[in-house]
């Protein structure tokens, strides 16, 4: 998987490490099976997005379901993840909330993997949407960007205006 180092999507790190968890299924299950992970809590200073660092808090959950073949082996696997969050730039005291609503699809079987919905979003009173990453995004298995649409600042690392607005 694509990793962004920035840390503005700390929940996607949590999917992938959940994943393994999900693919434990017993042979011959051809339903799907849902595993939920309650009240995670995310905290970690982003010094990497801006030219200073700000703490990052969230909250929410992930939903993982995993889909099976008739033989009972995982085809895919799907991760939904609402998390809301704040940001802080400690040097000024100023917060700012952040939203996520992912929804994640690893195809086991084309190697594939989707993001869509709302990856991130970060408004300021006054200014509106600064910072936005929301629409649909697929990659090979070799990591490569195969369909894009929407908005992806947080992929596409563009940060200017958030950090601009964040700064002062």
């Amino acid at each position: 998987m694509p990793q962004n180092p920035n840390g503005l999507a700390p929940s996607v790190s949590l999917a992938a490490a959940l994943c393994a968890l999900a693919l434990a299924a017993p042979a011959g299950a051809a339903v799907p099976e849902k595993a939920v992970f309650e009240d995670i809590h995310i905290e970690q200073v982003d010094s990497t997005s801006c030219d200073f660092p700000f703490l990052e808090e969230f909250d929410g959950r992930v939903t993982i379901t995993t889909f099976f073949d008739d033989e009972g082996n995982p085809t895919r696997v799907a991760f939904h993840l609402p998390f809301h969050g704040t940001l802080t730039n400690e040097a000024t005291g100023e917060s700012v909330s952040a939203d996520q609503v992912l929804n994640e699809t690893d195809d086991l079987e084309k190697g594939t993997q989707s993001f869509t919905g709302l990856r991130f979003r970060v408004a300021f009173p006054g200014l509106g949407v600064v910072l936005l990453d929301a629409g649909k995004i697929v990659f090979d298995r070799d990591g490569n960007v195969v369909f894009e649409a929407g908005r992806h600042q947080v992929f596409n690392e563009d940060f200017a205006e958030f950090c601009a607005a964040f700064a002062s």
